[in-house]
């Protein structure tokens, strides 16, 4: 008889168990919080896009380029990009929008920085990365230098 208590003692769950298992079931349901609540909080605000226009890139005027594309970093983790936009002959394009496309959160996004008056532009990301980042740099151009778009990988380890 006894044997049987014993066992039936065996089959039912004791009080650490149950702790145990409560344990557990509270952390999964604090960690789907943590996450939905990081989830929206992280969230990248639309004021930081704009749409890429969608006219032609200039044939007129002088060629440009991209010189010196690079990471801008912040603590040894890359955090934007920066460069200079020059015409072929080494004159700076002053005052020039420059759009920088790449892909995030499941979508291409676009930013755009204005050249200052040595055709420096830099912009930050809404996030920071790791790795090669693949950036399109778009200039549409206007009467005096042609458009021009060059896709870079920039490094995200500084």
């Amino acid at each position: 008889m006894e044997s049987k208590h014993e066992a039936e003692r065996g089959r039912r769950p004791n009080t650490q168990t149950i702790a145990l298992l409560l344990i557990v079931a509270l952390s999964i349901v604090a960690a789907g919080w943590i996450m939905v609540t990081v989830s929206t909080t992280s969230q990248i605000p639309p004021s930081d896009f704009v749409t890429l226009p969608t006219t032609p890139l200039s044939t007129k005027g002088e060629k440009v380029m991209f010189v010196s594309v690079s990471a801008v970093g912040q603590k040894g983790v890359a955090v934007g990009v920066k460069g200079y936009l020059m015409t072929a002959s080494g004159a700076p394009v002053v005052g020039a929008k420059v759009y920088m496309t790449y892909y995030l959160q499941g979508a291409y996004r676009t930013q755009v920085a204005t050249t200052d008056q040595n055709g420096y532009f830099e912009a930050q990301f809404p996030m920071n990365w790791t790795g090669w980042l693949p950036l399109t740099l778009t200039y549409f151009g206007d009467d005096q230098h042609q458009g021009f778009t060059h896709v870079f990988s920039v490094s995200g380890e500084n």
